[in-house]
């Protein structure tokens, strides 16, 4: 089987037709968004997402891409041009055309609500993300599909840090891993 680990913050926008992302991806230590940061209630985010106001978050990024890529907005509401982080764009270009990511990566978004492990649609107003190009979220360890041509399973799909808590042999309780990031 196939299983996907992945820096979670790093947002793609794609052509639903041909699976090509329309702008270059946006990376977890772009500042861009930072302007967009400054009307936000913290306390909202906070206790929707466990999240606080932050550039480092999908959200803001798929908000400038939303913005600045000229008839993308308009893509985006007629659901011809989708969002994904890293493991989402894979899948989809892996299976020919399965949306989905994992809890681990939704919950870096800033738009998953943590109490229904779902898109949260007060956030899709907040940032002004049509619900049209959003992943299904899954849980992190099923079988999804199968990678186009290759007949193998893809059955996991899980943030970076999650990944290494099993690889560092983390599986009992008060087992720890530190990482250190980029």
């Amino acid at each position: 089987a196939i299983g996907i680990a992945n820096q979670r913050e790093t947002t793609v926008v794609w052509d639903r037709a041909t699976g090509r992302p329309v702008a270059p991806a946006i990376v977890w230590q772009d500042t861009r968004t930072a302007g967009q940061l400054a009307g936000l209630d913290p306390e909202l985010l906070i206790e929707r997402t466990g999240l606080p106001p932050a550039t480092y978050f999908s959200a803001t990024k798929v908000r400038w891409l939303l913005d600045n890529v000229a008839g993308l907005r308009s893509k985006a509401v007629r659901g011809e041009v989708l969002f994904g982080t890293m493991d989402s764009w894979l899948i989809w270009n892996l299976t020919g055309g399965l949306h989905i990511t994992d809890v681990t990566n939704a919950s870096r978004t800033q738009l998953m609500n943590l109490a229904t492990l779902d898109w949260d649609p007060v956030l899709l107003e907040l940032f002004d993300i049509p619900a049209a190009m959003l992943p299904r979220i899954r849980s992190s360890a099923e079988v999804y599909g199968l990678a186009d041509g290759l007949g193998v399973p893809i059955a996991a799909a899980i943030g970076d840090q999650q990944a290494a808590l099993f690889g560092q042999t983390c599986f009992e309780p008060g087992d720890a891993k530190c990482t250190y990031g980029t």
